[in-house]
């Protein structure tokens, strides 16, 4: 499939141009006394203090009543240990996932593989708003998979058209192959007579069984406010996807027709409701048939310009982010998981009554890129791991943790803005740990639920959930939000079991309390700091042990602040000393020694890679043969039989190795 033919008409009448994927280097850094000028994600200013502990001191030693009785009342649904995955905005495919079967970023299969391990196969969204202006094309100039053009509307979002080679569904696949990654996928809604099909009918053959969702439509309730549409109403929207669903459900070259996910609205101050929308213009009788997932889309609060493009600025800007740092350091009250999910109480009820999955596919701190120092530090990912817990003992499925690119504070990870030259590149920030925690929180085993302790009569400044497996407690996680280096606000929680005799705990942890934004560890391993990750935890695993006492009460210590996971089986989840991660060398990715893996079919059957896209890749140099990660044997071995490597060689370069 080439270009629309009204596209190239389109970039010539308005002189438009293409910009790629890849950005200049150096990466400007600070100076002492001179302010940073450098790219939003690798911004390492802490505006933030920590927030006032509460007076009068809440309990800090109290016990938590585990239920045993076999129909636990305070727990959600069913979910997976993919419940927190990633939403990644379309445009940044190549940057973060690969242009094409033959190149795929090990790093981001680093990252992910540390899920699969924990929770299974990961889920992630690739959409955003640059899906409603995205085309897919055969190919691109130059051997580019991604090209962006400012062509009609796009707002304060700057949002362009995106094109994107079929190269890069073809790298989601070899990720999926390799890791078992699923899909939720964006396809636009900017038209519907005639609709934009092209990308499921190229997208479907080439993702199979890994693609879970077709999300139809980003936010809807925002067209007008991007420009999309000159008015728009809850009903014109219902009619254009009934228009693309029964185009879709027409398409010989389309075999599914019940995968599809909606409505998506955000609900960001323009009237419209999702329980509303569903109600008052029969979504689910319409469109029932075709839907697999009912999508939400919702952040607690926003960073964007007014209306008239002004922005708070300066002591404005430090006073208002600290306020809200206050409000995130609870569990309880204003912008809170608390609060978030009473707001979807409702939602929770109307997916329950169609047995359909409800997802949040897209959510952070705040939209439009987030706060620098509330977005990137420890406060985050803390926030985001209460978020995820509470909705999924409320009914929700799925959490997608958005990831927007070099301009955004909130990013789970980022690859480098720059040409790199050492393997230890990407950047790793506070919320993947969420991720990371809740992966190995929920666990691999299936029949998971989770549920809300409320302990400590609901306090404010703590949590707990607990992870049921058939129905019995297994795993328990706890959330300190005070922050107290003296000690005196640390959390005693004695967690009555059913005669437990020891405990093993894993904790979350950073030195400069909830306002670190490196230095995380998880276990007593870490990403490193900015440009210092290879995808691969560093560090030696660390799991205390607790013993109880004679009746079954353990004695759960919770830093201030700290998030601790404790196990009550001997099922550990992740032994990092007993099973070796399946992890992917970089030093691949440049210098072509090593890199990922993928089943030699698959390379057979792939595009492959031309040599204009060869050189380019070669330009964008992330590794050094001198600084190579050493490869686990057993690792070695388990991803090596039979298989080819990538990076675009053939097999008797191989041999080079």
């Amino acid at each position: 499939m080439r270009l629309p033919a009204t596209l190239p008409l389109i970039l010539a009448a308005t002189g438009v141009h293409a910009a790629v994927t890849t950005y200049e280097f150096p990466v400007p850094r600070p100076t002492p006394g001179a302010p940073y000028t450098g790219w939003e994600a690798y911004n390492d200013n802490q505006p933030c203090v920590a927030p006032p502990l509460p007076d009068p001191k809440p309990a800090v030693d109290f016990t938590v009543p585990l239920d045993y009785g076999g129909n636990p009342q305070n727990a959600g649904v069913e979910v997976p240990g993919s419940f927190l995955g990633i939403s990644i905005e379309m445009s940044l495919a190549e940057a973060l996932i690969g242009p094409n079967s033959s190149w795929v970023w090990p790093q981001f299969l680093n990252l992910m593989s540390n899920l699969k391990e924990r929770g299974g196969s990961p889920v992630l969204r690739l959409g955003g708003n640059s899906q409603e202006k995205a085309y897919i094309v055969d190919e691109l100039a130059g051997g580019h998979s991604i090209e962006r053009h400012v062509i009609g509307p796009s707002s304060f979002t700057n949002t362009p058209t995106l094109v994107f080679t079929k190269g890069i569904v073809e790298a989601m696949k070899v990720a999926s192959d390799l890791i078992g990654i699923k899909w939720f996928m964006g396809m636009p809604m900017n038209q519907s007579q005639p609709a934009r099909l092209e990308i499921v009918e190229a997208t479907e053959p080439i993702l199979g069984d890994s693609l879970i969702t077709w999300h139809l439509g980003n936010e809807p309730d925002l067209y007008v406010n991007h420009g999309y549409r000159e008015t728009y109403s809850e009903a014109a929207y219902v009619a254009e996807f009934a228009q693309i669903r029964d185009q879709l459900v027409a398409n010989p070259n389309i075999q599914r027709k019940n995968n599809l996910g909606g409505p998506a609205i955000c609900e960001c101050n323009t009237g419209w409701h999702n329980d509303d929308l569903i109600r008052n213009q029969d979504y689910i009788g319409k469109f029932g048939d075709n839907l697999n997932a009912l999508i939400i889309m919702h952040y607690p609060t926003d960073n964007c310009p007014a209306p008239d493009g002004t922005r708070v600025s300066g002591q404005a800007l430090v006073d208002k982010t600290q306020g809200l740092f206050n409000d995130y350091a609870k569990h309880v009250g204003l912008h809170t998981a608390t609060e978030f999910a009473t707001k979807y109480a409702d939602m929770a009820t109307i997916a329950a009554e169609a047995q359909k999955p409800l997802v949040l596919l897209e959510t952070n701190t705040a939209s439009c890129n987030g706060y620098l120092g509330l977005s990137d530090s420890l406060l985050a990912a803390m926030w985001n791991l209460d978020l995820g817990m509470q909705l999924a003992s409320h009914g929700f499925t799925h959490m997608m943790i958005h990831l927007g690119g070099q301009q955004a504070y909130y990013n789970p990870f980022m690859s480098p803005p720059h040409n790199a030259s050492a393997p230890f590149m990407w950047t790793v920030a506070p919320p993947f740990y969420a991720i990371l925690i809740a992966s190995e929180f929920i666990g691999p085993n299936g029949n998971t639920r989770v549920g809300d302790l409320k302990m400590n009569e609901e306090n404010a400044f703590m949590a707990g959930y607990v992870l049921y497996e058939n129905n019995q407690p297994v795993r328990v996680l706890l959330i300190n939000f005070m922050d107290d280096p003296s000690g005196a606000h640390d959390l005693t929680v004695r967690l009555q079991t059913n005669g437990v005799s020891q405990a093993s705990v894993r904790y979350l942890s950073a030195p400069n309390g909830l306002t670190s934004k490196f230095n995380v560890t998880y276990a007593n391993q870490t990403f490193g700091g900015y440009f210092e990750s290879d995808g691969i935890l560093r560090g030696t695993q660390v799991t205390e042990s607790v013993p109880c006492d004679g009746s079954g009460v353990c004695p759960i210590p919770v830093p201030a602040p700290g998030v601790a996971v404790v196990f009550l089986t001997n099922d550990l989840i992740f032994d990092a000393a007993a099973d070796p991660i399946q992890t992917f060398e970089t030093t691949m990715t440049t210098k072509m020694f090593n890199t990922a893996a993928v089943d030699g079919l698959t390379l057979a059957t792939s595009n492959g890679i031309n040599a204009k896209a060869r050189a380019r890749l070669i330009g964008m140099q992330t590794s050094n043969p001198q600084k190579s990660v050493k490869k686990n044997d057993a690792t070695s071995n388990k991803i090596t039989t039979g298989i080819a490597l990538l990076g675009g060689l053939v097999t008797a370069a191989a041999a080079l190795l």
